[in-house]
């Protein structure tokens, strides 16, 4: 039995069609699963901290922190690209506090901390001044989305304010943390 010319054709472009929107990455469900992502990491960074599992947290975060840099780069929209990379900022800055509460703990966990555990937490405070710092200078946004998205990061940024303030008095740090 022969197939038809217009069955065959019209199967053919179906085909093609069906292959090229597994390869758009840059389709509207792509952009939701790589933000779930993104927070599924995120979260899975605070349930290994609270567990007291510094250096796992810093790889999560650390994750979360490349899954932002994609979506800065995938998004079309200022505001959309300034939030991802306000994220993206302030993973990293978790990612520096941790690391360097891994390091303390690996090197005895007795105060002073050495300078370069100190400098950890130095470098996590000025990424973490340039999350808040995007934040602050980013346009309103009529996306829900994205307010929502704001809102947290400033929440969280409060917290690692906090945290690493703790961390430098705890570290008996002699370096000025926002140096």
């Amino acid at each position: 039995m022969k197939d038809h010319p217009i069955v065959t054709l019209s199967l053919n472009i179906l085909l093609i069609a069906l292959l090229a929107s597994f390869n758009d990455s840059s389709s509207p469900a792509q952009h939701t699963g790589e933000q779930a992502e993104m927070g599924r990491l995120e979260q899975q960074a605070d349930d290994l901290a609270a567990q007291s599992d510094p250096e796992g947290a810093a790889l999560a975060i650390g994750r979360a922190a490349m899954m932002a840099d994609l979506l800065t780069k995938k998004a079309q929209e200022p505001a959309t690209q300034d939030s991802f990379q306000a994220a993206s900022l302030l993973y990293r800055a978790q990612e520096l506090g941790l690391r360097a509460l891994a390091l303390f703990d690996r090197t005895g966990g007795i105060p002073p901390a050495p300078a370069g555990i100190c400098q950890y937490l130095s470098q996590a405070n000025k990424k973490l001044a340039g999350s808040k710092t995007l934040l602050e200078n980013t346009l309103a946004s009529s996306q829900e989305d994205i307010t929502t998205r704001r809102n947290h990061l400033l929440k969280k940024i409060k917290e690692w304010q906090n945290h690493l303030q703790g961390l430098h008095e705890d570290f008996a740090c002699s370096v000025n943390p926002n140096e």
